[in-house]
C-alpha cells in the first residue's frame, strides 16, 4: 500500500505531465509546465528513471489538470 508521502517513479520516453522530476541516481531536477511531455534521459548522468513530484508541489494553487494547462493568476497582476 502506498503511503502519501511515497512518490511515483516514471522512466525516460514516457509521457508525463506537470511537474517536478528528480533523477534517482544524481538528483538533477526537471520541471515540465505542459501536458504530454516526453520525459527524456538525464542530461548530467543519462539515468532514465525519476521520481515525480506532482504539480501541487511545486504551486499549491494548483489543483487539477485544467490549473496546470490555465494556471491561476498570482499577486496583483493583470496579465
Amino acid at each position: 500500500m502506498k503511503t502519501l508521502t511515497e512518490q511515483k517513479t516514471y522512466n525516460a520516453g514516457q509521457k508525463v505531465g506537470p511537474g517536478k522530476y528528480v533523477c534517482i541516481d544524481c538528483g538533477k531536477e526537471l520541471t515540465l509546465d505542459k501536458s504530454e511531455q516526453d520525459l527524456r534521459k538525464c542530461p548530467s548522468c543519462a539515468c532514465e528513471e525519476y521520481q515525480c513530484f506532482p504539480m501541487t508541489h511545486i504551486r499549491p494553487d494548483i489543483k487539477t489538470p485544467e490549473d496546470a494547462k490555465n494556471p491561476p493568476k498570482r499577486g496583483k497582476s493583470n496579465m
